[in-house]
């Protein structure tokens, strides 16, 4: 790794740090009001909340240049107020969900007593019916949350549970402490109707370990794949990694740098399955996005029959009929979720430069086609 490399790596401790006072941020918040371009929360007027705030807004000015935070006192408490242009709701309403929902419930003593005493009944649990592998940036979120709201499907403890990428010498028995027991299933089948689990973890259909583990765990299972324009999902999770704190180069310096980051760090992933490289997880923008190499490994190792394809624009413009296509594929009747709504939405950022976006539409023109053959299906993209 090059020197310049090396000092646009993050300091691990801080977005520690940073993550956790975001998730109190946004979660203990004593009240939350709406205003016409974003919201108003309010805050105990002590010295710990006035350092939590001050440091949120200024990690966050850094990284989300479009909205605005500002901290002041009022009538006995303190307010932040979190403005910006369209989405800026979205993106606290979604933030705010995914660190207290169901899908990934905030780390806590709560939630970590619950999950070891489901570890104690681990043999009388179930392995996964269905994995969403990916892609990462894709809506996996969206898909998970409309699949688990039908009556034949059991969610997860959590959404992502990152076994067959980085919990894999857990073991099985630690990964059925996530899911349902088998007597929840019995009971579900004996009242006639089937109940199947699964979990989403977006970062398996990229992981060259994962499908040789997930075969030799649950071979039966479904997996589903939801891919997005490439280059949308690049500069997506570039921004995210900007709001993260793990990213400190422009988008254009991070794409002409990727080959150098990720300079063999495939082959070091491939020869230690213990080896966790920082730069292969958090800065392959494109790499991610060649989605025919990642399609492929996976049907090295399960049938083609056992994976379904779908595009994350399709999910959002026409998600009734995407969502019948995955029910269908699990065997199962379409069911209507409460509503059909953008989850875990980023925070607004500006548009990609258009010379930037011709270069990388450039790039990925004959990877698409590859899937596209691979499919027999154009993705329009």
């Amino acid at each position: 790794m090059s020197a310049g490399a090396a000092e646009a790596r993050p300091d691990l401790a801080e977005l520690r740090q940073r993550q956790k006072t975001t998730a109190d941020v946004l979660t203990l918040c004593q009240e939350m009001n709406e205003l016409e371009d974003g919201y108003a929360l309010s805050y105990p007027r002590t010295d710990a909340w006035s350092q939590k705030l001050d440091a949120f807004a200024e990690s966050w000015r850094a990284s989300c240049p479009q909205m605005t935070f500002e901290v002041v006192s009022e009538d006995g408490s303190l307010l932040l107020r979190i403005r910006g242009p369209e989405g800026t709701k979205e993106f606290v309403d979604g933030a705010r969900y995914m660190l207290t929902s169901h899908l990934n419930p905030a780390p806590s003593f709560k939630s970590k007593l619950r999950l070891g005493m489901r570890w104690l009944t681990s043999p009388l649990r179930v392995l996964p019916d269905f994995l969403i592998i990916g892609a990462k940036k894709c809506g996996t979120t969206a898909l998970y949350a409309y699949l688990t709201q039908h009556p034949s499907i059991a969610p997860a403890f959590k959404k992502e549970i990152y076994f067959f990428n980085a919990f894999y010498g857990k073991g099985s028995n630690w990964y059925r402490g996530f899911f349902p027991t088998k007597r929840e299933r019995r009971r579900a089948m004996s009242a006639g109707r089937p109940l199947l689990t699964g979990e989403a973890t977006p970062d398996y259909l990229f992981n060259p370990h994962a499908p040789e583990r997930t075969f030799a765990t649950i071979p039966a299972a479904r997996l589903i794949a939801i891919l997005r324009n490439p280059v949308d999902r690049a500069y997506s999770f570039y921004n995210h990694n900007l709001r993260a704190g793990v990213e400190r180069l422009s988008f254009e310096e991070a794409v002409d740098r990727e080959e150098e980051r990720l300079a063999g760090e495939r082959e070091k992933v491939l020869a230690d399955p213990s080896y966790f490289s920082f730069d292969y997880e958090h800065h392959s923008y494109l790499t991610r996005g060649v989605y025919a190499d990642q399609v492929e490994d996976w049907t090295k190792r399960f049938p083609r029959s056992q994976l379904l394809v779908l595009a994350t624009e399709d999910l959002y413009e026409r998600p009734e009929p995407t969502l019948r296509e995955a029910l269908a594929f699990l065997d199962l009747p379409y069911h209507a979720p409460r509503e059909f709504k953008t989850l875990n939405a980023g925070a607004p950022y500006p548009d990609m430069d258009p010379a930037t976006r011709r270069k990388l539409e450039a790039y990925f023109e004959p990877h698409n086609r590859r899937l596209y053959e691979f499919l027999d299906k154009d993705l329009g993209w």
